[in-house]
């Protein structure tokens, strides 16, 4: 669902990408068959993918917001392909004049690095995709390292205004260049990985976090005996504990503050997310919140 065209060469380097993502849903081999049928070519249009998608009962998610090419800084330009599953997997094209660099990504770990110089093109997207946009480029190409980096661009925005048509392609598209050359181009390339390395380090951390708390809200006390009182204060059973608030690392309790009309030795009940004395109306109230240890 991609199409990234980079060149770089003496005059500069031109990066241009679509921003369609494309997500599907239902039995895996029917899955299969759209996708196949749509990266050969043979899907032609949106309607076209909308009406066999129904035919074999796959819903299809068109979203046109993802944008995989930017710069970098003001001498590198970048654009990704990336598939997100069980392992996240990316491509990465790292261009500046006279340089390029393509990375291949899994989770944490580069698993391939490549270093380009002098001039050419890099293209990223399925197999029709790619071809299209080669037959378009072949006789141009050749031209480019002579053509001023703008004319480059109008090129490259020339082939995603002749391939918008196709199902896979958004109507719109980022196109970014530059004409410095970075010296430090592989240390720039080294901050940028380590910039994603350590989102997904923060995203990973949230979603444990976030773990954490639902963990926590789950186990609240909605219904049962918690506890007795003695000396003044809540003793929670065994099976409970308190916590000061919702949080993934809350501090915990097993005597805690209460507050309420009770006398030693009255057993505390929670009735319907109510604190009570067992037997009676008498509300009892706190700061903490119950829940299963």
């Amino acid at each position: 669902m991609t199409l990234i065209i980079c060149y770089y060469g003496k005059n500069g380097a031109v990066i241009g990408g679509d921003r369609r993502q494309i997500f599907f849903r239902g039995n895996e081999e029917k899955r299969k068959l759209l996708e196949e049928k749509l990266y050969s070519g043979e899907i032609k249009t949106e309607e076209e993918l909308y009406k066999l998608a129904e035919e074999l009962g796959v819903k299809v998610i068109i979203e046109d917001d993802r944008e995989k090419v930017r710069k970098v800084s003001d001498a590198v330009v970048c654009g990704e392909v990336r598939s997100l599953g069980v392992d996240a997997k990316r491509r990465r094209v790292y261009a500046t004049k006279g340089k390029c660099a393509i990375i291949d990504i899994l989770n944490d770990t580069i698993t391939k690095e490549m270093i380009k110089e002098g001039f050419g093109l890099v293209i990223f997207g399925n197999k029709f995709l790619k071809n299209r946009a080669e037959e378009e480029l072949r006789s141009k190409a050749k031209l480019f390292p002579m053509m001023p980096i703008q004319q480059i661009e109008s090129e490259i925005r020339e082939i995603f205004e002749k391939l918008k048509w196709h199902p896979t392609v958004s109507k719109e598209y980022d196109i970014y260049s530059v004409n410095k050359y970075e010296k430090n181009f592989e240390e720039v390339i080294k901050k940028d990985i380590g910039d994603l390395f350590e989102y997904r380090e923060k995203l990973r951390q949230q979603l444990i976090d976030f773990g954490k708390v639902m963990s926590i809200v789950n186990k609240i006390v909605k219904n049962g005996e918690i506890g007795v009182i003695k000396d003044g204060k809540l003793h929670l059973y065994d099976e409970y504990i308190a916590v000061d608030k919702i949080d993934p690392n809350p501090n915990t309790f097993k005597v805690i503050e209460v507050k309420g009309n009770f006398k030693e030795g009255d057993v505390i009940v929670i009735e319907n997310g109510d604190m009570k004395v067992k037997g009676t109306d008498e509300r009892v109230e706190t700061n903490y919140i119950i829940i299963s240890k």
